[in-house]
């Protein structure tokens, strides 16, 4: 019983952090520095700087589209997203 007591205070955390983003990753920052036991969750693939942005050093005449989706893309992948036409280029 001693040994279940323990476990489940080994998984309670004080804060729960979702995504690592700029946001994210100050909010766990700051949250652990002040003595928090804080869980941080992220979504998706590991991305490796430079090697999984293969249109990062690209110009945006060089993209196919001259940087913008296509019509199925703002319909169909990205439609909320696509909204904001500045947020969501084809090198994001």
């Amino acid at each position: 019983m001693n040994n279940n007591v323990k476990t489940r205070r080994s998984r309670t955390f004080d804060a729960i952090v979702v995504g690592t983003g700029i946001s994210g990753g100050w909010a766990a920052k700051e949250l652990t520095e002040k003595g928090l036991n804080t869980l941080v969750l992220e979504r998706g693939r590991m991305v490796r700087h430079v090697e999984d942005y293969p249109t990062m050093l690209k110009h945006p005449w060089e993209l196919t589209y001259a940087n913008e989706l296509t019509h199925k893309e703002k319909t169909e992948i990205y439609p909320v997203q696509s909204r904001t036409a500045y947020a969501v280029k084809q090198d994001t």
